[in-house]
């Protein structure tokens, strides 16, 4: 296992920003020692430090739909833009206690996301963590898509979310995160660690902490990794995702377009779910009735309310859209592959 940190991230914006850099010596420091607590990281790697205030420094991207594979809480999918062109960016609403994680292999720029909730994540044991599964998957997928260019790079790791919240549970979950890289027998670059303090202010209305990230994205063609909206993510949209699913499932028809719907069609590696392994396991064993109930043949849509959506989403899901419609203002959407710009 080899967890290193550089300062080649601020080398290249330098050079993007000036056309020149004050860095004259690459640093390529090695963790050799587990961190005690996440100040104990931050201290020891400024150079991620400065990597998070860059990135929440910038104002939030609002996406467009189009060529977006958006993945919810419990989520992870991988891909290669070179094999699946329709799909241009991954990306995901950014973490309360939650933590999105994003791989990339720095030469063939395969990229995974996952959205690791700590519920799933650690709440039954490290033994039983669904980081590691998830982490050990991500970095698989990322390996088999890069093939001939695996040797010619390494994986860098970026990670969002997790602010300071009362209980401590982000923390935990960043922490566990942590370990798993460690427990990695891969090497990893570390560049982004956007926890705890650097994703946290007070919000102006219960003056409360709150997390600074709306959401976060990769660029697959740029490799650029930014803070980002997605202003057609809401209620009524996951309704109608549902209503879609139903149809499709039932052979009665489809709201969508195809294209959306089949988005991963060329994909090897498709969108899943992030499962602690031994509740899974236990949960597919299971001879309790009811866990694996059928579809009715038809679905009372025209009789669901907005309260119905609302209560089947968890409280972080609905802290991050109340916090994204006062902090995003309304922005006529663009082309998004005429707005990205590449940065390391």
């Amino acid at each position: 296992m080899v967890i290193k940190v550089t300062n080649f991230a601020r080398f290249l914006r330098d050079i993007e920003r000036d056309g020149s850099s004050q860095i004259t010596q690459v640093v390529d420091r090695v963790m050799t020692e587990d961190p005690e607590s996440l100040e104990d990281f931050f201290d020891q790697n400024p150079e991620v430090c400065e990597n998070n205030d860059e990135l929440t420094s910038r104002p939030h991207l609002p996406l467009k739909r189009d060529g977006v594979l958006f993945l919810t809480q419990r989520r992870q999918a991988t891909s290669d833009i070179r094999e699946n062109p329709s799909v241009a960016i991954l990306g995901s609403a950014a973490a309360m206690t939650c933590h999105v994680v994003i791989l990339r292999h720095t030469e063939s720029h395969v990229a995974s996301l996952g959205h690791f909730d700590n519920f799933s994540c650690w709440q039954f044991g490290e033994e039983n963590s669904a980081h590691k599964e998830g982490i050990r998957t991500m970095i698989e997928e990322i390996e088999h898509l890069s093939q001939g260019d695996l040797d010619k790079g390494h994986i860098q790791v970026s990670v969002f979310g997790g602010y300071r919240d009362p209980r401590g549970d982000a923390k935990q979950n960043s922490m566990s995160l942590l370990k798993a890289f460690q427990e990695s027998d891969r090497t990893l670059e570390i560049v982004h660690f956007c926890v705890d303090r650097f994703n946290t202010c007070i919000d102006k209305e219960t003056g409360n902490n709150t997390a600074i990230l709306i959401g976060v994205a990769i660029d697959l063609s740029t490799q650029y990794i930014f803070a980002a909206s997605f202003p057609w993510n809401n209620f009524e949209d996951f309704s109608v995702q549902l209503q879609d699913k139903f149809l499709r499932r039932t052979g009665q028809g489809s709201i969508l377009k195809d294209d959306e719907y089949y988005k991963t069609k060329n994909s090897t590696f498709k969108p899943k779910a992030l499962r602690n392994p031994n509740t899974y396991k236990k949960l597919q064993n299971s001879n309790t009735p009811g866990v694996e109930k059928a579809l009715p043949e038809k679905m009372p849509w025209g009789k669901l309310k907005a309260a119905d959506n609302h209560n089947a989403v968890s409280k972080e899901f609905r802290e991050e859209k109340r916090r994204e419609s006062t902090k995003v203002p309304a922005v006529n959407l663009k082309e998004v592959k005429k707005l990205i710009k590449y940065n390391q």
